[in-house]
């Protein structure tokens, strides 16, 4: 679905959600967006970037927003983040999303109306209004980090074994912290990347000091969130090795109880073996015979658990 919004001073914002091959027709003939762009618009799982078609004078700057669309399902078939892509061309600012990340939109209207709320003429830029909002996207990697966060400090607070769903929930978190970080890491590219191309004078690229300055905020911001990132996937590895160590402890203590009573139970038939034996033994005749076997049998295990005990060895 495309729409298009007037903005301020001949600006334009069109919104395109979940394009279909319709939207992609209209954007490359009313706005002559190369095929190479409209791709990107299309690719669910296209990275982070920031790219200048000379020829067109169009930028494209792709963010990897939080998914919000598909809570509840499989890890296995989940997106932690989506793609979001702001195009700039002249006076028409395109943004384009998919159903997982459909907010988006409802965001941007609210940073414009935000820049409306202070004046009744703004004189903000396209590109103030993308930073703006990606300022707010970039919040939600936070948040999705604290909910993160919050999910392990309860793995953690584990006593004795940890059960298959614990351990399950510990391999989910340790999945989706990769996919986010690394998401967060090609946010901070992108935006360094629309730095490096707005430094100089000769660049394509050329902002404002207010725009600067919103730009160096900003990627002070998505460095954070790629620094929070990168701390919570090192803690849950942590846990996943305190999981490991557990495990494997659990295991040797199992292994060493087992052996011990295999030991123990060992003496028994042996004693038995030498009473069943066609063959005269000492005292096989006498009435209290079986109960010698018995205490024949129980003493030396006695003796192996007590010396084992003494040796810390159970």
């Amino acid at each position: 679905m495309l729409e298009e919004h007037q903005l301020w001073h001949d600006l334009t914002w069109v919104a395109v959600d979940s394009p279909d091959d319709h939207d992609m027709e209209t954007l490359r003939k009313t706005y002559d967006i190369t095929k190479k762009y409209l791709s990107y618009m299309l690719d669910i799982r296209e990275r982070a970037r920031f790219d200048y078609d000379p020829e067109t004078k169009c930028s494209l700057l792709v963010f990897r927003s939080v998914n919000h669309g598909e809570e509840g399902q499989d890890i296995s078939e989940y997106l932690e983040t989506v793609p979001f892509c702001l195009m700039m061309k002249g006076n028409v600012l395109i943004s384009v999303t998919h159903p997982r990340n459909a907010y988006v939109t409802e965001k941007m209207q609210q940073v414009i109306d935000e820049f409306r709320s202070h004046t009744q003429e703004p004189q903000d830029s396209l590109l103030s209004i993308a930073f703006a909002l990606i300022f707010q996207l970039n919040e939600d990697y936070l948040d999705r980090i604290d909910d993160m966060n919050k999910t392990r400090e309860k793995l953690e607070a584990i006593h004795g074994r940890p059960s298959n769903k614990q351990i399950r929930q510990l391999s989910n978190l340790d999945k989706r912290l990769v996919y986010l970080k690394t998401a967060a890491n090609n946010n901070v590219i992108a935006i360094r990347q629309l730095q490096v191309l707005s430094d100089s004078d000769d660049d394509p690229l050329t902002l404002s000091t207010t725009e600067m300055q919103h730009l160096k905020d900003l990627r002070v911001e998505v460095e954070q969130s790629r620094e929070m990132a990168n701390i919570a996937a090192e803690i849950v590895e942590q846990v996943v090795g305190s999981y490991s160590n557990i495990l494997d402890n659990s295991i040797n203590n199992t292994m060493r109880l087992l052996t011990v009573w295999s030991l123990a139970l060992a003496i028994p038939p042996i004693v038995s073996g030498f009473w069943g034996m066609n063959m005269p033994l000492p005292l096989a005749k006498e009435p209290w015979s079986w109960v010698f076997s018995i205490v024949v049998s129980v003493v030396p295990i006695i003796a192996l658990m007590w010396y084992l005990k003494k040796h810390h060895d159970i």
